[in-house]
């Protein structure tokens, strides 16, 4: 589903900022994903701090310590973009939030405490398609990182609790300083 104002106002954006291009924003796309498929498959969201929103965190938080209550592991194993679409753009005074709709795959599995597959597949690739939604600060200009540094002080990112930079203390996760994860939404059940 696109919207159909969605490449005028994406043309609007990159108006406002040259730096934000097709090829900038999927390159951007593909380091959050990889970043943050590194994170779940570890358990440990560290990887994808700076990278995603406190309330993402917090939804992710949620979902692994659910299958850690239940003595389960899910892994998305050697996962892949296929394509990245356009979706849906919205600008206020405070944000651009940009949707985008993710075609992937890769090996999808749960795991028991045992190691014993309890679902899907280690080796059958599964292709799947989710609506992953971008914010940034409609006041923002500049390169799109694509390499796990501070984008306010260049430092290798590592992130508070509260979502700052633990070397400049600026807040990073809040979409301030370049384009952040803030929702992921199944194919199935997204509206738009």
């Amino acid at each position: 589903m696109i919207d159909p104002d969605a490449n005028d106002l994406m043309a609007a954006i990159a108006a406002d900022d040259p730096h934000v291009t097709a090829a900038a924003l999927k390159a951007r796309i593909q380091f959050v994903y990889g970043r943050l498929n590194e994170a779940w498959n570890t358990n440990d969201l560290t990887p994808a701090r700076g990278l995603i929103t406190g309330a993402m965190r917090g939804y992710l938080d949620y979902w692994l310590g659910e299958y850690e209550r239940q003595r389960l592991r899910n892994h998305l194993d050697d996962a892949q973009i296929e394509r990245v679409e356009l979706a849906k753009v919205l600008r206020d005074k405070f944000f651009d939030a940009i949707t985008v709709r993710v075609r992937a795959d890769g090996c999808d599995y749960t795991l028991d405490g045992n190691d014993r597959l309890v679902g899907g597949s280690r080796t059958d690739r599964r292709a799947y398609t989710e609506y992953w939604t971008f914010l940034r600060a409609s006041t923002r200009r500049g390169p799109l990182l694509t390499t796990p540094t501070c984008p306010n002080c260049g430092a290798p990112l590592e992130i508070s609790d509260l979502g700052d930079c633990a070397h400049c203390n600026a807040t990073v996760e809040n979409g301030s300083f370049d384009w952040v994860l803030s929702k992921i939404e199944q194919d199935d059940t997204y509206v738009g």
